[in-house]
């Protein structure tokens, strides 16, 4: 191979090896074993007559050579994916293939029928759909979008904020009777909770009252990594929970659990899309964001199914 004649799949499976950081995980990330990665790499080294890697059995660096040819790399490969993109949204319908990662409660419960429909509407349309609590690797993982909730911090990822996830401290009628109802937010800590793993600093509950802030740390009775399996284990009356209204909103309607009344309200999570940074947000993307923008709306359709009462306690 001539370096007149790179093709674009030895181009991409080196900036993938750059990127994943070893030939397996480039492999991985590019569907293919591990040994045609290095066949590639060797090639493409043999085409060029540099070495673009320092490799050992356990860590890679770039050369001189390699950072200068991985950054010149990185621009044909974004121009040849804006050039592909572009062709595409030219065209009446949309086509191809759109990523998106997407929390699995909230997913599960709110956007399978945003989902489905936006395939009915566009045939021509796949989704590559990953339920996960995880915040994926959006460049390494490939994905063109994702539905985050919390309080993001600042990265390099573009984000679009559009609404708040309100939470609501709950117990069961169950739970009640045998260890009676929170009166305040300090007495919070003489009660069991059951938490959500998947946060830092997960035990510490966060209050707001107009300007004022306060946190408690209820007592941490049992840790999962699933809102679903917290709501069940607040309805069999095991302990209390801080959880998302857009997961315990039913119950509630239900009367299988209650709302503790406080003087204090939870600090909300940002409802958010974003999408990476140095990737072309397509028209075909947009769509399916607008259309989950509208599908859960503002404020969101789960506070609707709340007494007028409630709701007007949230804005406070």
């Amino acid at each position: 191979m001539k370096p007149a004649n790179l093709r674009i799949d030895v181009i991409t499976t080196f900036i993938a090896i750059v990127e994943a950081g070893s030939m397996r995980e480039a492999g991985r990330r590019l569907g293919i074993s591990k040994s045609v990665v290095s066949q590639r790499l060797s090639a493409l080294e043999a085409a060029l007559n540099v070495r673009l890697l320092s490799r050992s059995t356990r860590q890679q660096a770039l050369t001189e050579s390699g950072k200068y040819f991985f950054e010149r790399c990185q621009k044909i490969a974004e121009d040849f994916q804006l050039a592909a993109e572009e062709v595409s949204d030219r065209q009446d319908e949309f086509s191809g293939t759109i990523r998106i990662a997407a929390p699995m409660s909230f997913a599960v419960l709110h956007l399978t029928d945003v989902f489905s429909t936006f395939l009915q509407t566009h045939p021509l349309i796949d989704l590559q759909i990953e339920f996960d609590d995880r915040m994926h690797d959006l460049v390494g993982d490939s994905f063109d979008v994702a539905v985050r909730i919390g309080r993001l911090k600042n990265s390099a990822l573009i984000v679009r904020r559009f609404g708040l996830s309100n939470r609501v401290v709950v117990c069961s009628p169950r739970y009640i009777a045998e260890n009676g109802k929170p009166h305040s937010i300090e007495s919070l800590e003489n009660h069991y909770a059951v938490s959500y793993a998947n946060l830092t600093a997960q035990s510490e509950w966060i209050f707001r009252r107009g300007d004022e802030i306060k946190s408690v740390t209820p007592k941490s009775r049992m840790r999962v990594n699933s809102g679903d399996i917290q709501l069940a284990a607040v309805k069999d009356g095991v302990a209390i929970a801080a959880l998302p209204l857009f997961i315990v909103h039913k119950a509630i309607e239900a009367r299988e659990v209650q709302i503790v009344d406080l003087d204090w309200q939870l600090v909300p999570d940002d409802l958010c899309i974003v999408y990476p940074q140095n990737r072309f947000l397509a028209r075909k993307v947009r769509a399916l964001s607008a259309a989950i923008i509208a599908h859960i709306g503002s404020p969101p359709r789960w506070e609707s199914r709340l007494s007028a009462e409630q709701q007007e306690k949230l804005k406070s």
